[in-house]
């Protein structure tokens, strides 16, 4: 027993050395990752004094939206929060709880369908990287959270010393072509929503199959981050991610139990699953990632649920 005491206090300062040292590494790349968007997401929220929309989820968010269509139908300031469905829902949610939410505010949330199967909702390696962006974030992480993440540890803490050592012998500038590529923080526009890719075609992907057995632990933490909404006076609405038809047909008896779950609970929910699968030629380069047509046709949709939602 003593043994095994000894071995898990020596295995948790480890991988909270790891950690450390992945974090404070400065990061020299040029341009940075979609994370560091991040950053300018807090800003625009945190700025924003007029009763606000905010989208968030995962990447099928970030990828989803045109933020300006939405503000000029709903007459109100739009912020895509989202960036990457491998945060874990429970860090996206915490995350924006920590930003100036306040009365009048709406936040509409479309999770991916990984946040509620298995581990989903405490994210994995991505996890990292968003806390490189925002290391103040580090506060939020919790013992399942790391726990997710350490298998992760080592490959993340020596790659970011390679790349910073990388970046000591080479300096580069930003170019002007920065803005202009994807995965960056300068793919984003005004509204938070990445943008570089609306004019590319469709690239090759495979479909996603989830696997694993459903976790009411997200539906609790969705009552929970409702019932705080609440008493802010912010609303949530949920709704559901874009997705091929492809991997809808792989995923639909799932999906269907994550729908039916939902709808027990006290939420405000619009659409249903089904009406966000999309043909293949609308998606970029994921099963959940829009292209320019597709984002245009899920704005569209949303507006009409939105619309009547309200009426």
């Amino acid at each position: 027993m003593k043994k095994f005491l000894v071995n898990s206090i020596i295995f948790f300062f480890v991988v909270v050395a790891l950690l450390v040292l992945g974090l404070i590494l400065p990061n020299q790349n040029t341009p940075r990752t979609i994370d560091y968007a991040l950053i300018k997401k807090h800003e625009l929220i945190n700025t924003e004094k007029r009763p606000k929309l905010i989208l968030t989820g995962g990447s099928n968010v970030l990828f989803g939206f045109n933020s300006e269509i939405i503000s000029q139908q709903t007459n109100k300031p739009v912020i895509n929060h989202a960036i990457h469905a491998g945060y874990g829902l429970q860090y996206i949610i915490d995350d924006l709880l920590q930003q100036n939410i306040t009365k009048g505010d709406t936040i509409i949330l479309a999770p991916e369908y990984s946040h509620f199967i298995g581990n989903g909702r405490f994210g994995n390696e991505p996890l990292l990287f968003s806390l490189t962006a925002v290391p103040k974030n580090i506060k939020l992480i919790r013992l399942r959270q790391l726990i997710n993440m350490s298998s992760f540890l080592p490959k993340f803490a020596f790659g970011r010393i390679k790349s910073f050592i990388y970046n000591l012998k080479s300096k580069q500038q930003p170019s002007a072509s920065s803005s202009k590529k994807n995965y960056t923080e300068y793919s984003i526009n005004a509204h938070g929503d990445h943008n570089t890719h609306w004019n590319l075609g469709k690239t090759a992907f495979d479909n996603y199959e989830f696997t694993g057995k459903i976790d009411n632990g997200a539906l609790e933490m969705l009552q929970d981050f409702n019932a705080r909404l609440k008493t802010i006076g912010a609303t949530l609405i949920i709704t559901f991610p874009s997705l091929t038809q492809s991997s809808y047909q792989l995923n639909a008896t799932t999906i269907q139990k994550i729908h039916q779950r939902l709808l027990k609970n006290d939420f405000s929910i619009i659409g249903q699953p089904k009406d966000y699968v999309f043909e293949n030629t609308l998606f970029y380069d994921t099963p959940y990632h829009l292209n320019g047509k597709g984002v245009l046709k899920r704005t569209h949709l949303l507006l009409e649920h939105l619309k009547s939602h309200h009426d």
